[in-house]
């Protein structure tokens, strides 16, 4: 058999392989939302707009409480019926506009959102619902966020990046329609804000508040390079609002930005704290699911005493009386798994990520801690119990000890 007829029957016999597709180029298109808080009815006027590239986008659909959302205009194609609503735009300069109440109670009584004759403290995620979008394929939204404010009203700021004078820049990297979620604060406030490293960070309050906004940025100053060995890369801004009573006294987190009530401790009597815990939910953005917000709220609790004891704010005595009491607190808990993790649960997961934490330490020589199950857990942001387990076990590089409890089933 000469080479070439072999070379033949080669090539004839080699597979053959379906051409991989490449991915669609990205087509842009401008985004703009715009907030205009109107304080005399407690509402903003919110409104949607395509610009350039508006073409691409066939129609938006989203769910609405009439309790809230009133007094739709759009222009192309908008239907509202029994709380769903979706709207088919007519391309470029295509808007939708419509009217939204602020103020928010809970079952207590106290606000998570509100808005004076001063001022508004709410999150953009519940101004402005979330959205399922049809668009051609490749289309991906250039997104900003504009405000109007009523006179005398000076100052807002939100948890994104502002062009100096000009809009918010809205970027998700995992949407391709961007959203303006997170809290958001306007109208007559006072401001502090540092850059600590890759992260901007801003604190902001109404004027007159006793939110003590110094007091707030050097506590984050303190422990933030605690943050960064931790964690790794933190995000590009942080926004922190806090405002008093009737506000709900706690610390509430969203992906970019957290509320504090005003008159929180920075730090507890039982040396936990609620700025650091609610940092760790904004930095991390780490879920349970499946029965598993003990992961979640678990982490965050434990960081919020791992990371001052590291930064040097509680000497070792402090540290293990910390945990004592934990264990004193949350004796009668038999199981972590549950849909919302009470303050008990917390404490006894606090424990469980302590001893965790030993266990990884030892096996691996102290090459690797839990802080390596923080970053991987963070990749995969919704964790469920066994994939917890099975990360924490990768790492181990075999079987845990610490979670073979009845604990976790």
């Amino acid at each position: 058999m000469n080479f070439r007829y072999a070379l033949l029957l080669l090539v004839l016999h080699l597979p053959v392989f379906a051409a991989t597709p490449a991915p669609a180029a990205p087509r842009p298109f401008d985004l703009n939302y715009t907030i205009e808080p109107q304080p005399k009815t407690d509402q903003a006027r919110v409104t949607i707009a395509l610009g350039k590239g508006g073409d691409l986008v066939s129609e938006l659909s989203f769910a609405v409480d009439a309790r809230r959302f009133t007094s739709f205009t759009a222009t192309g194609v908008f239907k509202n019926a029994g709380g769903k609503a979706s709207w088919k735009p007519n391309g470029v300069g295509a808007k939708l506009s419509y009217l939204v109440k602020i103020s928010h109670t809970r079952s207590n009584g106290h606000f998570d959102a509100r808005m004076t004759a001063d001022w508004a403290l709410f999150r953009g995620d519940k101004v402005i619902p979330r959205i399922k979008a049809r668009m051609k394929k490749g289309a991906t939204s250039n997104a900003k966020l504009y405000f109007k404010l009523p006179a005398g009203w000076t100052h807002l700021d939100t948890g994104w990046l502002r062009i100096p004078g000009g809009p918010f820049l809205i970027d998700s990297p995992d949407r391709k329609f961007d959203r303006p979620i997170g809290w958001m604060i306007a109208g007559k406030i006072g401001t502090r804000r540092d850059q600590l490293g890759f992260t901007e960070v801003a604190v902001a309050a109404p004027k007159g508040d006793p939110l003590d906004r110094m007091d707030t940025l050097t506590m984050i100053n303190f422990v933030w390079s605690e943050f960064e060995s931790a964690f790794g890369k933190t995000p590009r801004k942080i926004l922190i609002v806090g405002a008093g009573d009737p506000m709900w006294r706690g610390g509430l987190s969203a992906p970019n930005s957290l509320f504090l009530h005003s008159e929180r401790p920075l730090i507890s009597e039982n040396a936990t704290s609620t700025l650091v815990h609610e940092l760790v939910h904004v930095v991390t953005r780490i879920r349970g699911e499946d029965r598993s917000d003990w992961i979640a709220e678990g982490l965050a609790e434990f960081y919020s005493i791992e990371l001052i004891y590291r930064a040097g704010g509680m000497t070792d005595a402090r540290h293990d009386k910390v945990f004592q009491g934990l264990k004193e607190w949350s004796g009668n808990v038999k199981t972590l798994r549950s849909d919302s993790s009470n303050a008990e649960i917390t404490a006894r997961a606090v424990l469980l990520l302590r001893e965790l934490d030993q266990e990884i330490r030892s096996r691996s020589n102290d090459r690797k801690s839990i802080d390596d199950l923080a970053r991987a857990l963070r990749a995969l942001r919704k964790v469920s119990t066994s994939e917890f387990i099975a990360t924490a076990e990768k790492i181990i590089g075999g079987k845990s000890k610490v979670m073979d409890t009845p604990l976790l089933r």
